[in-house]
């Protein structure tokens, strides 16, 4: 990553739904197209989903980088590295609102 982040700040990269989510994502590898819910059409209005990718030196957060974690919609500055390309949202640590810990299954 060719990116330093500066004071508070916390450099994360956003998801798409249909990246991530594993049944979204089997559905679109088989050429189908899900509905959004009216629960999911409410989450996506107020939050977004990204990977921590950098974390600025005065950043007061229990966040580590790769965490998944739930960020105030609009928040930030969409920023693109003019040499590589790179993508990332540049939020304040306050702005992080959630982080997601995966589940294990057994079975």
């Amino acid at each position: 990553m060719s990116f330093t982040i500066l004071a508070h700040r916390v450099g994360v990269k956003p998801f798409d739904v249909d990246e991530w989510d594993d049944t979204r994502k089997k559905a679109k590898a088989m050429g189908l197209a899900l509905p959004e819910t009216e629960q999911r059409e409410r989450a996506k209005a107020s939050v977004d989903v990204g990977e921590v990718v950098l974390i600025g030196p005065t950043a007061e957060t229990p966040v580590t980088v790769g965490s998944t974690v739930g960020y105030v919609k609009n928040a930030g500055k969409f920023v693109v590295n003019p040499f590589t390309q790179e993508e990332l949202y540049i939020l304040n640590d306050e702005d992080i609102l959630v982080v997601f810990g995966k589940e294990q299954t057994n079975g």
